[in-house]
């Protein structure tokens, strides 16, 4: 189970309102999946050029391709690795440790889509390396702008699996 405190819950929702369209991103940290840290992280998705979109699956390539850069942002994301480096720095100077990523889902339900999971899988093949636990992803969903749903994922072996999670 993930424990969210309803300040940094809140937060995340006004975090995907204030971007969308755009998608937001960022991360939690904590102990033993109660969070109680949050760290906003910037879109670069809209800067990034056509060779490093090139990580992206096939049909997201093609709808990204599409879209202006600005455009883009609405459909994918992609974290800014200074203001990550930042928050990873900040996160063992508070001896708490990396628990999710989060980001938001503007138009679709709150569950991974196979770009989602085909990136965290590429996080997977390095995350041992950088000394970072497995991460529960969380995803924001404004589908319904009046009413957010966030759900959290774990994502092994490509396959998305629901973790409760909780707001107290």
């Amino acid at each position: 189970m993930l424990t969210i405190p309803s300040d940094i819950w809140e937060d995340m929702i006004e975090h995907a309102r204030a971007l969308d369209p755009h998608e937001c991103c960022g991360i939690l940290a904590g102990r033993d999946k109660i969070i109680t840290g949050h760290y906003r992280i910037t879109n670069i998705l809209a800067k990034m050029s056509e060779a490093e979109l090139a990580r992206f699956d096939q049909v997201k390539l093609s709808d990204l391709k599409r879209l202006s850069p600005e455009e883009r942002a609405d459909i994918a994301f992609q974290m800014d690795a200074q203001e990550m480096s930042q928050a990873q720095k900040d996160i063992r100077q508070k001896d708490i440790t990396l628990t999710a990523f989060y980001h938001s889902h503007t138009f679709s339900p709150a569950r991974p889509s196979i770009t989602d999971i085909k990136i965290a899988m590429e996080f997977e093949s390095y995350r041992e390396k950088l000394n970072i636990p497995e991460p529960v992803h969380v995803i924001i969903s404004l589908q319904d702008k009046t009413n957010p749903v966030i759900r959290a994922y774990r994502i092994q072996d490509s396959t998305a699996t629901e973790v409760p999670v909780e707001r107290r």
